[in-house]
């Protein structure tokens, strides 16, 4: 068992892929230390979910992957709660140009005060109380960042999106537990649909050090147990399902 001194956790906050399910918000993931609280992505509906297991206030952060509706479009509603319910209350917000861009446009003020906007590329690193972040930029229409964070030498990554041009070896170090999307049937792997296949990702998982692998961003309606399948034959270690509320500790 991977030392975890800090006791760093990844809890699915929501998972459902492209768009809602009656049961999951789309994609964001709480992730915490003893002392730090980060929540990963912000899906429509996920604040929802998110304040069963933090207050508000007490969040540290927020990092977001990348532009694509699915992700960030929570942000304006989390503008609202900052703003207005906690009276001015400042957080830090970490995404890409892109998200900016669109941010701004939906919601002018959000980030010219209540969020501390700051822009990250592939290349830039970050510390948030006690964790180190790092990404990647994976295989997607537009500018994704794959996310490691690291905390006492433990580690959990978060794929976000992305096609089969991205490994999860691209961190160039072990990840304990890894959060991979796989919102293709093995029948579409043909598609040239910019994300992935169960057994794409139990191939790539496999051949980067992985300790754990959680299958998320599985659209409403596909079957997640063909998801697990497919990963199965390709990854020789554990696999389990996202689903809100779940909490998984390297």
């Amino acid at each position: 068992m991977t030392n975890n001194p800090n006791g760093l956790k990844l809890t699915v906050i929501g998972c459902s892929g492209t768009y809602s399910s009656p049961d999951s918000a789309c994609s964001a993931y709480l992730v915490q230390t003893d002392s730090t609280s980060v929540l990963l992505d912000a899906g429509p509906g996920s604040s929802i979910e998110l304040q069963r297991h933090i207050e508000l206030e007490n969040l540290d952060a927020i990092v977001v992957s990348h532009e694509h509706p699915d992700h960030w479009t929570e942000l304006p509603s989390l503008y609202h709660a900052y703003r207005w319910g906690l009276e001015d209350s400042q957080i830090p917000v970490y995404g890409t140009a892109g998200t900016r861009t669109l941010l701004d446009s939906a919601c002018e003020s959000a980030t010219n005060g209540t969020f501390d906007w700051t822009t990250i590329d592939a290349a830039s690193t970050l510390v948030i109380g006690d964790m180190s972040f790092s990404f990647t930029l994976t295989d997607h229409p537009v500018e994704t960042l794959a996310i490691r964070v690291e905390s006492g030498g433990a580690s959990v990554a978060y794929s976000a999106d992305t096609g089969p041009g991205w490994t999860p070896a691209s961190f160039g170090m072990p990840i304990d537990v890894l959060v991979y999307e796989t919102t293709l049937p093995i029948s579409y792997e043909d598609r040239e649909i910019p994300h992935v296949s169960g057994r794409e990702a139990g191939i790539r998982a496999e051949g980067a050090d992985v300790g754990k692998l959680v299958l998320t961003h599985i659209p409403p309606g596909h079957d997640a147990s063909e998801r697990m399948v497919a990963s199965s034959a390709e990854f020789s270690g554990p696999i389990e399902l996202a689903e809100p509320g779940r909490t998984f500790m390297p």
